[in-house]
């Protein structure tokens, strides 16, 4: 199974001309934890970079590191959106099922069980609340610190057919407004590990070791 990383977005969050898939986090960048976890997987084939901002930095780091490792870069002339930038770079993809990921997201979702699916498949997870939450007994207040909420969100983590999925992908667009609402997702409920990394402040908290799901 072929895996797609979403890596072109800029990142104006992180404050730093450094592009976010390459921001260091535990000793590494993030695409590298991305890249090593799939490369545990012996089912993963080739891995494709769909890449915008930043992409020239991108593709050095990645030929300088991965040497011999099948590896191939989409990168968007202009911004695409998630959609557009998906189908351009699933062109690049031959295996029937591919796996798609947001290069932001760290997480230990089993790749192996999302290849035996046979359907469009969205990953979802518990989301932690950014802020401290106040309940009330007896009419006090309780405080919990960032409690991990029931609900479930999108990880940003799907797994594609993708001869289906490609005649639904825009030129340019986007996944959440234009293709989910016209195909159907199973969804696949993680309960491991699973952390975003959008701003300094995410980083920050994942340097400290307080994870969803652990």
């Amino acid at each position: 199974m072929d895996a797609i990383i979403l890596a072109g977005g800029k990142g104006t969050r992180m404050e730093t001309d450094t592009p976010k898939p390459l921001m260091v986090v535990r000793g590494k960048t993030i695409l590298d934890h991305q890249i090593e976890y799939l490369n545990s997987f012996p089912c993963i084939g080739c891995i494709i970079l769909s890449l915008g901002n930043g992409a020239q930095e991108i593709e050095r780091h990645v030929a300088a590191r991965y040497l011999g490792r099948d590896i191939v870069f989409s990168a968007e002339q202009r911004p695409l959106g998630t959609g557009g930038g998906l189908k351009l770079a699933m062109q690049k993809a031959r295996s029937p099922r591919v796996l798609a990921l947001n290069g932001d997201d760290i997480t230990d979702i089993p790749v192996d069980v999302l290849e035996k699916m046979t359907e469009h498949v969205i990953c979802v997870a518990h989301p932690r609340l950014p802020f401290g939450r106040v309940v009330e007994k007896d009419g006090y207040a309780v405080f919990e610190e960032k409690p991990m909420l029931p609900d479930w969100i999108s990880c940003g983590w799907y797994c594609f057919d993708r001869e289906a999925i490609l005649r639904v992908l825009p030129d340019e667009g986007s996944l959440e407004y234009d293709v989910f609402p016209a195909i159907k997702l199973r969804v696949y409920h993680h309960e491991g590990v699973w952390r975003p990394l959008n701003s300094k402040k995410d980083i920050q908290a994942f340097e400290e070791g307080t994870e969803p799901g652990k």
